[in-house]
């Protein structure tokens, strides 16, 4: 259960990343597509922030972070470094 509970999420963070940049092309009647671009930048800084910081020695000397991985914690957040603690900190 857990297991599907987290690709949805990543299936939602996707729809999310579609809705901003949908909003970039055509964007949304009245104030909408302010509010979203303003949310836009703020997930674009959290997510780079998150990537960055995991990116050096934040899991330890010995984790080594491949380009996927780095492009996986941008793209889904904390979503992505669940997967990666699973897989290197158990």
């Amino acid at each position: 259960m857990k297991k599907i509970m987290h690709i949805v999420a990543k299936l939602f963070m996707l729809l999310v990343w579609g809705v901003f940049i949908a909003n970039l092309i055509q964007p949304f009647p009245g104030l909408t597509h302010v509010a979203l671009n303003v949310m836009a930048i703020f997930m674009l800084f959290m997510h780079a922030l998150q990537s960055l910081l995991f990116s050096g020695d934040a899991l330890g000397k010995d984790v080594k972070l491949t380009r996927w991985e780095k492009f996986s914690i941008f793209l889904f957040g904390t979503f992505a470094l669940i997967d990666i603690k699973n897989k290197y900190l158990k």
